[in-house]
């Protein structure tokens, strides 16, 4: 049965508010979400791994959402030394730690859950492992989204796809621990990637599931080659397309929401698994503490109405009485670019300082609030976010000193929110886009696309194949007229500036930026502004402070510093030992 345009009985303006958020708990090191309902299917959803699984976290989180809004009670975890999990990815040696977690967080949904029935869902990686888990394990359904099918044959591609990125991301595959493998920042240790390159689906696999679907993408010869492999065992799958998969997955900062496909993964379990009892929820009092060698980490919810997600990081020695508070950047969620976040948290805890990685309204774990717009960087509605992480902090849990810290995106939301809480004793700011926002700007034509600079469309009206173009309409004459007036008007404002002050926008800006940092600097607030030796964020700098920054001067709370052979996302494991270096300076600093 082919289900793509079937008909369903769910609500395409269906809200997950609906319901109530997951419920963060750990099991054997592991960090798991619940999503409570009342049905006697239970779905077991195993994410992809590493830069596929930031993309895509959000959406899994929405498909989890809306299954337990269809009356299917929901669990999802990270792997052991993934994500909030404890172990740290580049020293797992459990070959089979992937596998061994798979089947414990199966136990662990039954434990929750009693179910009649059990569906497994799985993507990109997450795939191959459920799968493989169907190869000794009676499933009623079993879901398979992008899967992979052969982990040899995924590691390559890995592999590939990290050296067609090291113009950006400035990390090669072989950047990983010795018999392992980096890729985006996230490492794969040498006996988790003997792991996954065990996982194959095309030998010897015949899973044992009634039901089966298969979310296959257009034209791909591993899914094509999955549904030959599954009839050649007698067995049909039902199919959905898995249309626009490349804008998915793609970029961690534009990733679509799938909501077609939701809609129809929750109808096919809807229409295969009606839910026929009522079971008795147990959403309440799950466990949610790890600890590890010298740090205890809480998963918990906080704010007002309990709906905000973070990780609070405590150190088991001699406490400093200082916190870090993380800030997203972009839309990853909490664990930060490469899972930096977490070692970092991790890091500072064995030094007797604590942390607290959160996730702001509409980003990772934290949904939007009702009526709150959908875009969620470079605006002010996330301060009442921070100050209520603040307020937690320093609720009794041994917190005297806060410190924020953000990169890009996030070290705007540092700097404005730093400069709105007298509370806030140091702020890192790490490769800052932009130190104010240009409210008027439209984030995907600032940060999304390439941007040609005004020099470049003079050149451009200049060359005569262009000329060609526009004479014989093949490129829109408006549209070159409204990129150069666009420049016109950018250059003559800010040059108009020194002499107009705030009756020029650029000046309104100004005033904005130097305002709040004079608050900071009139408080003794701590900044420290860190950039990547080859990031673009110094050019804003220079914009607002001069070629050599000498308008920093009346600011002296702000040490400036640049690291090398760093990208923006501060990918290489040594650039990430020098941005730490600099966390632990502003914590001498605030200490002093």
């Amino acid at each position: 049965m082919n289900v793509a345009n079937a008909a369903f009985q769910f609500a395409r303006d269906l809200s997950p508010l609906e319901t109530a958020p997951a419920t963060p708990f750990a099991f054997d090191g592991m960090a798991g979400f619940f999503h409570a309902a009342d049905g006697d299917t239970a779905v077991l959803l195993l994410s992809p791994w590493g830069y596929e699984e930031l993309c895509t976290h959000k959406s899994i989180r929405l498909l989890a959402e809306r299954l337990a809004a269809a009356g299917f009670p929901c669990l999802r975890f990270d792997y052991p030394a993934t994500g909030h999990s404890l172990g740290a990815s580049a020293a797992l040696d459990d070959e089979t730690a992937w596998r061994k977690s798979v089947k414990r967080a199966l136990e662990e949904l039954r434990r929750l859950t009693e179910p009649r029935r059990i569906i497994v869902i799985g993507q990109g990686l997450g795939g191959a492992l459920a799968g493989d888990l169907a190869r000794d394990t009676d499933l009623d359904g079993l879901v398979l989204m992008a899967p992979v099918i052969q982990g040899r044959t995924y590691l390559r591609e890995l592999t590939a796809w990290t050296a067609m990125t090291k113009p950006s991301f400035l990390v090669s595959a072989s950047d990983g621990p010795e018999g392992g493998l980096m890729a985006g920042g996230f490492v794969l240790s040498a006996a988790t990637t003997k792991e996954v390159r065990a996982l194959d689906l095309t030998k010897d696999w015949t899973p044992r599931a009634e039901k089966i679907l298969l979310v296959a993408r257009d034209d791909h010869g591993g899914d094509a080659m999955l549904a030959e492999i599954l009839a050649d065992r007698g067995l049909t799958p039902d199919t959905i397309p898995f249309e626009r998969y490349a804008d998915y997955v793609s970029d961690s900062v534009f990733s679509i929401i799938i909501d077609d496909i939701i809609e129809k993964v929750v109808a096919w379990c809807s229409t295969n698994f009606p839910l026929e009892q009522v079971m008795p929820r147990r959403d309440r009092d799950l466990p949610a503490e790890l600890s590890g060698p010298d740090f205890r980490e809480t998963l918990l919810r906080f704010g007002p109405d309990h709906d905000m997600f973070g990780v609070f990081t405590e150190p088991t020695g001699a406490p400093s009485g200082t916190a870090y508070l993380f800030l997203n950047t972009g839309l990853d969620h909490s664990i930060g670019w490469g899972r930096m976040v977490v070692d970092f948290a991790r890091t500072l805890a064995r030094e007797g300082h604590a942390g607290f990685r959160i996730d702001v309204t509409g980003i990772g774990e934290t949904r939007l609030r009702p009526g709150q717009a959908p875009e969620v960087m470079y605006t002010d509605t996330h301060i009442g976010d921070v100050k209520e992480a603040i307020d937690w902090l320093l609720d009794g849990h041994g917190i005297e000193r806060v410190i924020l810290v953000g990169r890009c995106s996030g070290s705007y939301l540092a700097g404005i929110s730093a400069a709105a809480d007298e509370r806030v004793s140091g702020v890192a700011i790490i490769n800052a886009r932009r130190l104010v926002w240009d409210t008027r700007a439209d984030f995907e034509k600032e940060f999304g696309r390439p941007v040609r600079a005004l020099e470049a469309y003079k050149r451009r009206l200049s060359d005569g194949k262009t000329l060609r173009k526009i004479l014989t309409g093949q490129v829109p004459v408006r549209k070159i007229v409204a990129k150069l007036t666009e420049g016109v008007y950018r250059e003559a404002d800010r040059a108009l500036a020194p002499l107009l002050g705030r009756l020029t926008w650029h000046g309104q800006l100004g005033h904005i930026l130097n305002t709040r940092l004079a608050t900071l600097r009139d408080r003794g607030t701590a900044v420290e502004l860190i950039y990547s030796n080859e990031d673009a964020g110094p050019r804003d700098l220079e914009m607002w402070f001069g070629d050599a920054f000498d308008g920093l001067a009346k600011y002296p709370n702000i040490k400036l510093s640049f690291i090398s052979h760093a990208d923006h996302n501060v990918t290489p494991i040594d650039a990430r030992e020098a941005v730490l270096e600099k966390l632990r300076d502003i914590a001498s600093r605030v200490c002093d």
